[in-house]
């Protein structure tokens, strides 16, 4: 929603492209059906309007629970709702860090008696590696030019 949308909201008036809507020049009723009523002409109209994608972008910002809105329903609406709530928790779920835990005794106790019998691991192993001593020669490969 752009600010005068929300300056249109605050103030009463309607945004400019709502009275743009075909919706505007037709019978409101068609667009608020009664329960179980047809929404048939609602949506054929809805069809022709250039507008069509504001009106279900405001319909989605704004709540809009009842009418025809963008040339879809509420169950519609809801829908396309639900819909990205659920895609935005498996984009979220994908961005979760994984963690890899080492297996250890209190996780799998099987592994005590492991471990008992091996020898302890140096420490050298579980620090960061190192540059290679001064004394380690370095293979030297030409480069072709």
């Amino acid at each position: 929603m752009d600010g005068r949308d929300y300056l249109a909201d605050l103030l009463g008036n309607v945004p400019e492209w709502q009275a743009r809507a075909l919706c505007a020049q037709t019978d409101p009723e068609a667009f608020f059906p009664e329960k179980g009523g047809s929404t048939r002409d609602a949506k054929r109209i809805c069809a022709r309007c250039e507008v069509k994608e504001n009106c279900l972008q405001y319909a989605l910002e704004h709540d809009e629970r009842f009418g025809i809105w963008g040339g879809l329903s509420e169950r519609e609406r809801r829908k396309i709702k639900r819909q990205a709530r659920e895609a935005a928790r498996r984009l979220a779920e994908r961005r979760v860090p994984v963690v890899v835990c080492m297996p250890t005794p209190m996780i799998n106790p099987d592994l005590e008696q492991q471990t008992a019998l091996t020898e302890p691991v140096p420490a050298s192993v579980l620090t960061a590696p190192q540059e290679a001593p001064a004394e380690v020669e370095r293979e030297r490969v030409p480069v072709a030019a």
